[in-house]
C-alpha cells in the first residue's frame, strides 16, 4: 500500500492556495490598471512585449514546482518486503517439556538438547504458518503467543530451560489446557498441538485434557523423549538425584500416556530417535491439514521509494520556466530564489535517503539475528530523526528479541503517540500489548490489545490474543476471591448441643443427690464396714 515517509511536509501544500489566489488578484489588478490608465490602442503600443498568458504559465509553473518539491520530500513509498503478508497456514502450539528429567542423558547430549533441535528443523519447515510455544514443569506457562515470526519462536526456543519454572514435576495436563486456550475457541479445525515430553506425568488430567482439546478440534501429536530402560537425572556438577531413601532416581520414558493421548485426538506418536526423520513426518502431516488465511503484524524491511517521479518533473518544469519570458530577463531573480528552495527540499530528501541506508542496514543484521547491532543503526536514525516510525519500530522490536520488554513496551506506546499513521498506530498498540504479557503486565496488555482493535478491528491476532488476556484476567480475579472468601466456623450440630444441655442437667441433679444423701449420713451415722 502506498503511503508517505514524512506526510507532516504535506500540510506545506496549504501554501499553494494563498498562492494562486495571490496570482488571480494580481491578474485582475494589472487588467483593472491598463483600463484605467485610457487610450486602450495606445496601451497594447506600450506593452506589446509582454504576455499575459506566458506570465500566468510561468507562475503556474513555480506554483506546481513548489507543491511537486513538497510531495517529494514527504517521499512517497511502497513496501516490498513485509513480516505479516497474508498467506494460507494453521495454527501450532509446541508443548515442550522443560522439567529436570529432560536434563537425563539418554539422548545426546540431553533430552532437552534433542528436543530444541527437532524444534529447530521442524519451525523451519513451517514458515506459512503460525507458531506458538508452551512450557512447562511442574507448572505450565505461555512463553510466546502465536505468532508468524519463526525467528522469535526460535529465540524463545534457545532460552529454554529447568530454570525457567520453578515449580518442578511435570504436569502434561495443565500444558494442555493452555495450549488450548490459547488457540482460537471460535473454530474447530485449522489448528495442532506438539506435545514434546519424557512423559513423566505426575497428575491424572492429561487424557481429560486431550479429551477436551478434541472437542475444540485441536490435534495433538506427541513425541516421546528419553529411553524405556531409563537414565539418572543430573542434579548440580556431577551428581545425581537421590529420593527419600537415598537411591538413585532413575526417569524412564511413558510411551503408553503418549500414545494414548495421540490416539484421543486423532494425532501421531513418535519416538524422538532421529530428528531428521521425526521433522519430516511432522511437517507433512500438519502441512497437509486444511489452511486458512493469516498474517502477521510485522515491521517493514525494504521499502520502494517514488520521490524521484515528483523531482524529476520538478526539475524539468524549472528548465521549462527558464525558457518562458514574459517580457524581460528580470525573472532570474524569482529563478534564484526557487532554486534555493528547491536545494532546501532536496537536501531534506537527501536526509531521508541517507537514513534510509542505515535503516536497511540494521534490517540486514535483524534478519541475522544480531539484534544488538540492528539497535545501534535504528538509534543512529532515531539520533538524527527523532520521528521517524520505521526506525522506532524496528528498534522496538530489535529490543524485544533482546528481551527488553519494558523498553520496547515503551518505545511502541511513544511511536503510536507520534505517528498518524492508523495501521502502525494498530501495530505498535498490539507488539506493546505482546511485550506486556511477557511481563505479565495483564491489565495493560489487554488495554493495548483493545486500542489496536480499535484502529483494525479486522484483525485476528489481537482479538485471539486479547481474548487469551482477559480469560488469564478471569482465572487471576477469581483465584482472588476464594483466597479472600473468610473461613466459616463450624457450628455444632443442633442435637449435639440438645445432648449437651441434657447432659448437663443430669449432672445437676446428680450433684443434688449426692449432697442430700452426704448430709443424711451425717444426721444418721456411717454405716458398717461390711
Amino acid at each position: 500500500m502506498l503511503s508517505f515517509q514524512n506526510i507532516e511536509f504535506l500540510y506545506g501544500l496549504g501554501i499553494l492556495l494563498p498562492s494562486v489566489a495571490l496570482l488571480y488578484l494580481t491578474i485582475r489588478w494589472k487588467r483593472k490598471t491598463r483600463q484605467a490608465l485610457g487610450n486602450e490602442i495606445l496601451i497594447n503600443q506600450l506593452t506589446k512585449g509582454y504576455s499575459e498568458r506566458k506570465y500566468i504559465i510561468k507562475v503556474v509553473a513555480i506554483i506546481v514546482t513548489i507543491g511537486l518539491l513538497i510531495v517529494t520530500a514527504a517521499n512517497l513509498r511502497k513496501p516490498i518486503k513485509e513480516k505479516g503478508t497474508a498467506g494460507t497456514g494453521i495454527d501450532i502450539m509446541i508443548a515442550l517439556d522443560v522439567s529436570k528429567s529432560m536434563l537425563a542423558e539418554d539422548e545426546k547430549p540431553t533430552r532437552l538438547d534433542k528436543a530444541k533441535e527437532l524444534i529447530y528443523k521442524l519451525t523451519a519447515q513451517l514458515q506459512d504458518n503460525r507458531i506458538g510455544l508452551v512450557v512447562f514443569a511442574g507448572r505450565a506457562y505461555l512463553q510466546i503467543p502465536l505468532t508468524s515470526d519463526i525467528g522469535a519462536a526460535k529465540m524463545f526456543v534457545s532460552n529454554a530451560n529447568p530454570n525457567l519454572i520453578s515449580w518442578q514435576g511435570t504436569v502434561i495436563g495443565d500444558a494442555l489446557t493452555l495450549c488450548n486456550n490459547s488457540l482460537d475457541t471460535k473454530e474447530k479445525k485449522y489448528k495442532a498441538a506438539i506435545l514434546i515430553t519424557d512423559g513423566e506425568d505426575q497428575d491424572t488430567k492429561a487424557l481429560d485434557a486431550a479429551k477436551e482439546l478434541t472437542e475444540k478440534g485441536v490435534i495433538v501429536h506427541t513425541v516421546g523423549v528419553g529411553s524405556v530402560a531409563g537414565a539418572p537425572i543430573i542434579e548440580g556438577t556431577n551428581d545425581y538425584k537421590k529420593d527419600a531413601d537415598g537411591n538413585t532416581v532413575i526417569t524412564k520414558l511413558n510411551t503408553s500416556l503418549l500414545q494414548q493421548i495421540a490416539d484421543a485426538t486423532g494425532g501421531t506418536y513418535h519416538y524422538l530417535d532421529n530428528t531428521d526423520a521425526v521433522s519430516n513426518d511432522l511437517s507433512q502431516t500438519l502441512n497437509s491439514m486444511d489452511k486458512k488465511a493469516i498474517g502477521n503484524p510485522g515491521s517493514y524491511v525494504e521499502y520502494e521509494s517514488y520521490y524521484f517521479i515528483f523531482l524529476a518533473i520538478a526539475i524539468l518544469l524549472l528548465v521549462a520556466e527558464l525558457f518562458i519570458t514574459e517580457k524581460t530577463r528580470k525573472a532570474f531573480v524569482n529563478k534564484t530564489a526557487i532554486a534555493v528552495a528547491m536545494l532546501l527540499f532536496c537536501s531534506s530528501s537527501a536526509f531521508c535517503q541517507s537514513n534510509n541506508s542505515t535503516i536497511v542496514k540494521g534490517n540486514e543484521l535483524y534478519r541475522k539475528g544480531d539484534f544488538k547491532s540492528a539497535e545501534t543503526e535504528y538509534e543512529k536514525v532515531l539520533g538524527q530523526d527523532s520521528k521517524s516510525a520505521i526506525a522506532a519500530f524496528n528498534n522496538a522490536n530489535s529490543l524485544f528479541r533482546q528481551q527488553q520488554y519494558a523498553a520496547a513496551a515503551k518505545q511502541m506506546e511513544e511511536l503510536a503517540a507520534n505517528t498518524t499513521d492508523p495501521i502502525l498506530q494498530a501495530k505498535a498498540w498490539y507488539n506493546k500489548g505482546v511485550a506486556e504479557v511477557k511481563q505479565q503486565q495483564m491489565d495493560a496488555a489487554a488495554a493495548s490489545f483493545k486500542k489496536s482493535l480499535m484502529l483494525n478491528n479486522n484483525d485476528e491476532n489481537t482479538r485471539e490474543n486479547l481474548q487469551m488476556v482477559l480469560n488469564e484476567l478471569k482465572k487471576q480475579q477469581q483465584k482472588q476471591q476464594n483466597k479472600n472468601k473468610p473461613k466459616q466456623k463450624k457450628q455444632p450440630p443442633k442435637n449435639q448441643a440438645e445432648q449437651q444441655l441434657n447432659m448437663l442437667r443430669d449432672e445437676e441433679k446428680r450433684l443434688q443427690s449426692e449432697v442430700q444423701q452426704k448430709k443424711f449420713k451425717q444426721d444418721v451415722g456411717n454405716e458398717k464396714d461390711w
